[in-house]
């Protein structure tokens, strides 16, 4: 009997097995993308029913304020929540977690203060009246997305991305079933607020009592004089990583503020049903995938730099594979599709889909490893690329409706830029890579 096709098979799911499964990263993984995914199929699944309750407007007004909620969550804590990771010392990590907790009540304050100071001035230039009344949710919003974030980083240290994911997915299905339930109230555009704010706020408790019950040990070597030892280590977080976050997220979240103030909430509203159906999954795993390859890069930095490089370059490759089908084949239909499944007046937001097709998949591939520079303590390199994104992206839009361009052409100059900035930020970050590679193995040679 002839048993080369069965060892072939064999072969090939040995291969096929080891490809998902054999090492702890692809595990974790797949754990926290799992998790992330099925939350995000979620949010997808029900959208149809969300545009049939509200309007583009509504999803404009939700795209402003999500956009001003991320610019201000970037910088919650300064950074110090990334720092979490890095320590070899279980009780060190612990005292920047209280410490960026601290900071971050804070910044809720100072949100909150400006707010109730500015707050109309910020809604008109912004041209989202409807938003005035709901700006209460925001520095609520700031506190609960930075606690989230905080014990989030404790829980990938831990490597609990199970729990992790868990709460992934009650963030989302808290979202979604306040904004139907605001819906059939016909609560305008409130329920899309009120939902995106509880959504994000949703886990926390859970990994709090987490922490609480099982890191006490580790919280009891908290104190006022290691905290402030800490913060002195760590201080290039909150001066140069916390202003390059800051610029990162204005540069990705300011698009959609300048799109409803040069061409209205509708416009606006179809960029926010872009991102609610493709940028925000894309984003949410991608997430994922980096807060695992942040967590095993840290400690590839510090034990085997040439692990580290196989890591980054292997992880570029699965990603450009798993984002970049998809993202075609969907670009390919997306007129016709959101048509069809959102309603007549949503035929545009699959024509951006297309023309943002390229700088969508490499937003993919790219975004997973943009703490590599962070992680290796190459801050200003990573400052002075979310500066040049920011010029490159604001400067397009800006230059869009200085010439006065219509939309499309706008999104054109929006969907070249995206893709121009994210290559430019892989190869910034696979030299450094390399960097270390060879002062790895300089250090070695050395000690030899």
């Amino acid at each position: 009997m002839n048993n080369t096709p069965l060892l072939e098979n064999a072969g090939i799911m040995t291969r096929v097995k080891k490809f998902f499964f054999g090492k702890t990263f692809i595990r974790n993984v797949l754990v926290l993308t799992g998790g992330t995914a099925f939350a995000q199929l979620l949010v997808v699944a029900v959208s149809p029913l969300l545009t049939r309750m509200y309007g583009p407007d509504d999803f404009g007004t939700l795209a402003v304020y999500a956009s001003l909620l991320s610019v201000l969550a970037v910088i919650a804590s300064l950074r110090y929540e990334l720092a979490i990771l890095l320590p070899e010392k279980e009780e060190d990590a612990a005292n920047i977690m209280v410490l960026s907790l601290l900071t971050l009540v804070g910044m809720t304050a100072l949100t909150g203060t400006f707010v109730w100071m500015f707050g109309d001035v910020l809604v008109q230039w912004v041209n989202a009246p409807a938003l005035g009344p709901y700006l209460w949710l925001l520095p609520c919003s700031v506190f609960g997305v930075g606690l989230y974030q905080i014990l989030n980083y404790w829980s990938v240290r831990k490597r609990e991305f199970g729990r992790v994911a868990a709460t992934k997915v009650r963030q989302s299905t808290t979202q979604v079933i306040t904004q139907i339930a605001c819906g059939l109230m016909a609560w305008r555009p409130l329920g899309l607020l009120l939902g995106d704010a509880i959504g994000r706020i949703g886990g926390s408790g859970t990994l709090a009592r987490n922490v609480l019950r099982t890191d006490r040990e580790s919280l009891r070597a908290v104190c006022g004089a290691r905290m402030k030892q800490m913060a002195v280590r760590y201080k290039r977080f909150p001066l140069l990583t916390s202003f390059s976050s800051l610029f990162n997220s204005a540069g990705l979240q300011l698009p959609p503020l300048l799109l409803v103030a040069f061409f209205g909430t509708q416009i606006g509203g179809f960029y926010a049903l872009v991102q609610r159906v493709v940028g925000a999954p894309m984003t949410m795993v991608g997430q994922s995938v980096a807060q695992v390859f942040f967590g095993e890069s840290a400690r590839l930095a510090r034990e085997n730099p040439k692990e580290l490089k196989k890591l980054y370059f292997k992880a570029a490759g699965k990603l450009l594979l798993f984002g970049g089908i998809p993202i075609g084949l969907l670009a390919l239909i997306a007129p016709w599709a959101f048509e069809l499944i959102f309603g007549d007046a949503w035929k545009e937001a699959g024509v951006y889909i297309q023309i943002m097709a390229p700088g969508f998949i490499a937003q993919f591939v790219v975004v997973p490893l943009s703490q590599t520079l962070n992680m290796l303590e190459r801050q200003g390199i990573q400052l002075a690329w979310d500066i040049f994104r920011f010029v490159v992206i604001i400067g397009g839009l800006v230059l869009s409706s200085v010439l006065k361009l219509p939309a499309r052409e706008a999104i054109i100059i929006y969907g070249a830029g995206m893709f121009v900035c994210y290559v430019v930020l892989f190869f910034l970050s696979a030299r450094a890579v390399i960097q270390h590679f060879r002062k790895g193995i300089q250090h070695e040679q050395h000690q030899e």
